[in-house]
């Protein structure tokens, strides 16, 4: 639900033109959304974030009145952690970074994550919950677009025959990344299969199918998991007790039969070698932790690991976190996920689907990053559909509700 007020938070408030600006923003967030199924370079999406998403938050921030939600809780979990791990770049040794940034660069990437939560505020402070229902109508049928463009052209290319990862066709063809994208669009149509429209749960019917079918030549693990619950999600939306335990069991046995007929091995355990290299890149990232275990080594762009093979980041958001911003950051980032579970403990009677879409949402974004990914202070990419976007939902809605109770307390006062 929108948030009631009789406040005036924007100049002009009820004109036109800041309507349409609202308007403009929201569409601009759903635009961005679904450029990662389909843009094929990670600069595409930042183009389009620096020409909708960032002139409308300035310009909505330029006519607020109202700037009472900066000073929430909310807002400071939201950004405290990343402006923490952009002043580490204070004391960085350049001479042991193979890449550096100076410390304006983070800052400056600080401001975007600022001005994205302003954005995202006004617009569901204005539509409330049914503009994130809105996100996921636009999301469903693009994601199933891309699975099917995606497949096609595997097939095209002989992928069927020879069983090689299949790579799609957004962010670069990066084979773990559409994985994972497709795995979060999996979970988007577990709410499609809820609306009450026959067409609308056909849709996300075919486009859940599309997806999964995708994961599966991925052939990567995470996604394989994110897949598998989306199947065991489905399966809770269908009539009695007893048709739901046996699709249940169904999706339970028919994953690992499928995936060992197709590949000769259990989904979790091809590829083993992973884990133990994973297990040795996250041991050398961390060799420097006892120097300086409090404030971390400082950030750098680029720290290149030796590990077998040169590797960019330990692929663990935490780990690079520690090795960079110490104990210090490492306690930042955690509190925003405490402090978005304990949110959602105290609206436990209020929990419906669209709710709990988009807290598997950015839980499965956490496990991807914990195995993947790199320190979350970035330009607009991967790293911002798996984890900045979906924190700053959970975050802005616990501020909205928030605000709604006190407007409600002052109204009976």
């Amino acid at each position: 639900m929108p948030c009631p007020t009789n406040r005036m938070l924007f100049r002009h408030q009820g004109s036109r033109w800041l309507n349409g600006l609202i308007n403009f923003a929201g569409a601009a967030l759903i635009v961005m959304l679904c450029a990662y199924f389909f843009a094929p370079k990670i600069a595409r999406i930042q183009t389009i974030f620096y020409l909708t998403i960032l002139p409308a938050g300035l310009l909505l921030l330029c006519w607020r009145r109202d700037f009472y939600f900066l000073k929430s809780w909310q807002f400071a979990t939201f950004l405290l952690p990343p402006l923490i791990l952009a002043l580490s770049a204070l004391w960085a040794d350049k001479a042991q970074a193979d890449v550096y940034r100076e410390p304006q660069y983070y800052l400056k990437l600080v401001t975007y994550l600022a001005i994205f939560y302003c954005c995202l505020y006004f617009v569901l402070e204005r539509r409330g919950e049914a503009a994130l229902e809105g996100w996921l109508l636009w999301l469903i049928p693009a994601g199933l677009i891309s699975a099917t463009a995606s497949l096609l052209a595997y097939g095209a290319d002989g992928g069927f025959v020879h069983f090689r990862r299949i790579r799609g066709i957004s962010l670069e063809g990066d084979i773990d990344k559409t994985g994972m994208l497709h795995g979060f669009h999996a979970l988007f149509c577990c709410y499609g299969l809820t609306i009450k429209s026959r067409f609308w749960r056909w849709i996300s019917l075919a486009a859940l199918a599309a997806s999964c079918t995708y994961i599966l030549f991925s052939q990567t693990k995470i996604p394989i998991v994110m897949a598998t619950t989306a199947l065991l999600l489905a399966a809770c939306t269908l009539g009695n007790k007893a048709v739901k335990v046996t699709c249940a069991l169904l999706v339970i046995s028919a994953v690992p039969l499928s995936y060992q007929l197709l590949f000769g091995e259990l989904p979790l355990l091809q590829r083993s070698l992973a884990y133990s290299v994973r297990i040795e890149l996250w041991s050398k990232a961390l060799e420097g932790f006892t120097q300086a275990p409090m404030i971390g080594a400082g950030l750098s762009h680029k720290v290149f690991l030796d590990v077998h093979t040169t590797l960019p980041h330990p692929h663990n958001y935490l780990i690079d976190i520690v090795r960079f911003c110490g104990l210090l950051g490492l306690v930042a980032f955690l509190w925003q996920l405490v402090a978005v579970c304990a949110s959602l403990l105290k609206q436990r009677p209020q929990i419906n689907w669209l709710r709990v879409t988009f807290f598997l949402w950015l839980s499965f974004g956490v496990l991807a990053m914990l195995v993947y990914a790199q320190q979350p202070l970035t330009k607009p990419n991967y790293i911002w559909f798996f984890y900045w976007i979906p924190l700053a939902v959970q975050l802005v809605l616990s501020q909205l509700r928030s605000t709604k109770s006190r407007e409600q307390r002052k109204i009976k006062e």
